[in-house]
């Protein structure tokens, strides 16, 4: 593995990548501003958080795909899949389930889908191009992460429908410990009987959990990194693209309620990431003589 690096090239990159994430969502708003039912304020401070938030975004996604063995049109396809389902799909299934404490109209509901939607369409391509990732290389990089999934579908679900419970212990585990003291009682306000969420709430995140499994692995694959280290990164990295809006002002929410659960989701995935490898990966000691 060559473990050259060229310096200039490296931050032409990191400006570009920040670009990418800044422009595509600029020109797609700029484009929808006639249809845009949300009137915020974006004055300078927003600006400032706008173009933090495009750096972090746009360079974790390069971070993503640059020792990808995929290319050209596969790699766009299954990272737009990664990105859209990490970044905004996921969110859309937990802004719509929670939008009794929010009340957003269905008309709001609908910009933001199409609004995103639009965004990655731009957004990734860019990022393929920054990363020169559109052609086959004349040498295709090695397979650092190697097989990792079960070798029978019947141990592959089993091992899903395990990992799809623990997604559960790990959205609680994060949010008991860091959301939760600071936002118990802003929520508790906005809905007195907030103890009967946990009826319904281990269902739908268990069919989450499904999904965050299957991106998981999907961003794994996409990573090409060594297999004791890529779960923790493609976790830590979905945590920061599902987050990433939170640093930006709400009028739906305020900002120590945001700020709370930007670590909150960073975690959770985190730790996800890491049991999804562990628990796919996982064979049993061969017995020796």
């Amino acid at each position: 593995m060559n473990n050259s690096f060229n310096p200039v090239r490296g931050f032409a990159r990191f400006l570009l990548a920040t670009l990418a994430a800044f422009a595509s969502s600029m020109v797609v708003n700029a484009a929808l501003a006639p249809f845009n039912p949300f009137q915020g304020d974006t004055g300078q401070a927003f600006f400032r958080l706008f173009l933090g938030s495009s750096m972090i975004v746009g360079n974790l996604l390069l971070f993503l795909i640059q020792d990808s063995r995929l290319h050209g049109s596969r790699l766009f396809g299954l990272t737009l899949l990664a990105y859209v389902g990490s970044a905004q799909l996921l969110g859309h299934v937990e802004m719509v389930a929670f939008n009794f404490m929010f009340g957003f109209s269905a008309g709001e509901i609908v910009f933001l889908v199409v609004s995103q939607a639009l965004t990655a369409l731009l957004f990734v391509p860019l990022v393929i191009t920054v990363a020169g990732k559109w052609k086959a290389p004349a040498v295709l990089p090695e397979d650092r992460t190697g097989p990792f999934l079960p070798a029978t579908r019947g141990s592959f679900l089993i091992r899903l429908a395990v990992l799809a419970a623990l997604w559960y212990f790990c959205y609680m585990f994060a949010g008991f410990l860091i959301a939760d003291p600071v936002t118990h009682d802003y929520y508790a306000a906005k809905h007195p009987d907030l103890a009967s969420i946990n009826s319904w709430l281990p269902i739908l995140q268990f069919f989450r959990g499904i999904a965050w499994t299957l991106l998981l692995i999907l961003g794994v694959r996409i990573m090409n990194r060594p297999l004791r280290e890529s779960g923790l990164l493609v976790g830590l990295a979905y945590g920061v693209f599902h987050s990433a809006g939170l640093l930006l002002p709400s009028p739906f929410m305020p900002a120590e309620m945001r700020l709370s659960h930007l670590p909150e989701i960073i975690v959770s995935l985190a730790l996800q990431g890491t049991l999804v490898v562990s628990v796919m990966a996982w064979r049993k000691r061969e017995a020796t003589v």
